[in-house]
Formats: C-alpha cells, structure tokens, sequence
C-alpha cells in the first residue's frame, strides 16, 4: 500500500508564522488560506486586484481569531446557543488533505476532526471538509460536514465573507427585496426588506431568511456576484462607526473598508443523522 500524499511541503509560512496555502492558477488568480481555521485570507482574481478585507490588527496566533476573508462558522453561528462566538472550527487547526492545479483552476482541501476539547465544548464527533477553488473570475468555497458520531446531532453554519470595497458610502448590497430578516442591530427584530439596494449608513448587522441563490455587492465600478448553494439565509453585517471602535482587532476605520456577505444556515438548523453528510457552498464572481 502506498503512504498517503504529504502536502507538508507546498505550505509556506504565514503572518505569525501560522502556515498557510497559496494557491496560484495557471492564468494568475490567486487565493491564500491558513491552516488556522481553513481561513481564505486573500482571492485575486485574474488581472484583478485583492478582493477580501484583513485588518491590520490581526493578531495571526493559534488562539485569536483572524478578522477578514472567510471565517468558517460551526456548529454555531453567532452567540445563537452555549457555544463561543461563531462555534469552534475557525480557532482550530487544520490540516492540507489535497492541494492540486488543472488546467484552469487551483484547489486545496483541507480537513478536520473532532478532538478531545471539542467535545468538551460540543459532544459530538464530526468530520469537516473545506475545498477551495480559483481560476479566472471565480472563487468557490465548499463545506461539507459529515456526522462520524453514534447519535444525530443539529448545527448552523456560515461562511462569514468579509469583502474589500473602496468606499462604504457609495457600496450597496441588491437582491434581497422582499425578504424577511431579522435585525439584530435593532434589537432582533423581524422586518421585510422594501429597499432595491441595501445601503450602509449606520450598522446593518440582517439575517435574511430564504434568501435566493445569488446576492450582488454594488460598487461603482465593479459588481461581486455571491451565489450560494446548500445553505439557506444571508447575513449581510457592517459595524458602523461606534461598534467598529470597540473591537481590538479592527482600526477605528476599518468598516469603511468592508462589507460582509455570507451564506449561511441559521433559521433551520442542519439536521444529521450518524453517517449524513451535508454540503454547502459559496462562489463569488469577480
């Protein structure tokens, strides 16, 4: 029998010095992700420029979070049960299971397992998958949790996309009118959205429930296309001056720079049976 692939060698040193995956395709589009997390930190498109957010203030240390690119949410989202903000996985460390080019794309998967601790917190046995793929326009992101414990268990779940735009005031977010969402920055109340555009002039931080399969970040000179699969609701989230200035791991500024975009399944929790396995996904298009 063979031994298995050691990927070891195409990780490089991070910020930090956390390793992490640089993947490069054959027509330049680049995407990097930290094993700390399967955390995506950067996409270039192909002849573009950087499109995700990271503050300057993260601290790139195995028990902080890093803030920006795709935080992997799981088994919770939010403070939404007993768990951590946002559940365990995006604290923990992976590992490269897969990393290959094609003739258009660059990829990598990464995995993992419960541990000891992680039962602690959530007494579960899972088995978590996170593939990554770039090429051209386009990066798709993929989690895939399967059920390796003896007994059901239900989770929620995003990927928490921290987009870079160039000026809060003229960025909107379209394709979520009509919709039910819950408005967490007005104290958790539902609402119906009547607007085209959602604009940013004081904190947004809205689930929208039954959300479509493709949501637009508007720019003035650029549209980013989220289409997701797999998960129900989109969370749409910037701060706002005054919670801005009460994280320690953002500048004061910082949410001018950014706008959060997310698939994710919060209102109907994910339902799975020992052996099930669920997928969900998310591409954007440049």
């Amino acid at each position: 029998m063979n031994p298995p692939p050691d990927f070891s060698s195409s990780l490089v040193p991070g910020a930090g010095n956390l390793p992490k995956q640089v993947l490069v395709a054959p027509d330049g589009a680049r995407a990097e992700i930290y094993l700390h997390g399967a955390q995506v930190t950067s996409w270039i498109p192909a002849s573009g420029s950087e499109r995700f957010f990271l503050s300057r203030l993260s601290q790139f240390t195995t028990d902080a979070t890093i803030r920006g690119g795709i935080p992997v949410v799981f088994p919770q989202f939010g403070l939404t049960g007993p768990l951590p903000l946002h559940g365990l996985v995006r604290l923990m460390p992976w590992e490269l299971s897969d990393a290959k080019n094609s003739t258009d794309t660059a990829s990598a998967t990464f995995r993992l397992r419960d541990t000891d601790d992680s039962r602690r917190h959530w007494p579960h046995a899972f088995l978590a998958e996170l593939a990554v793929v770039v090429g051209g326009n386009q990066l798709a992101v993929t989690l895939a949790i399967t059920n390796t414990s003896a007994e059901p268990f239900a989770f929620t779940s995003g990927l928490h996309t921290y987009f870079s735009i160039a000026d809060l005031a003229t960025t909107t977010v379209a394709g979520l009118t009509g919709l039910r969402y819950c408005d967490a920055a007005a104290g958790w109340v539902d609402h119906q959205e009547t607007a085209a555009h959602i604009e940013f002039t004081g904190e947004v931080n809205r689930i929208y429930f039954d959300a479509p399969a493709e949501v637009r970040l508007v720019e003035p000179h650029r549209t980013t296309l989220i289409r997701a699969a797999g998960f129900a609701d989109t969370v749409v989230w910037n701060p706002a001056a005054a919670k801005c200035a009460t994280f320690s791991d953002l500048e004061p500024d910082d949410y001018r720079r950014f706008v959060c975009v997310e698939a994710a399944a919060i209102a109907k929790p994910i339902q799975l049976a020992p052996g099930e396995r669920w997928q969900g996904s998310q591409t954007l298009l440049a």
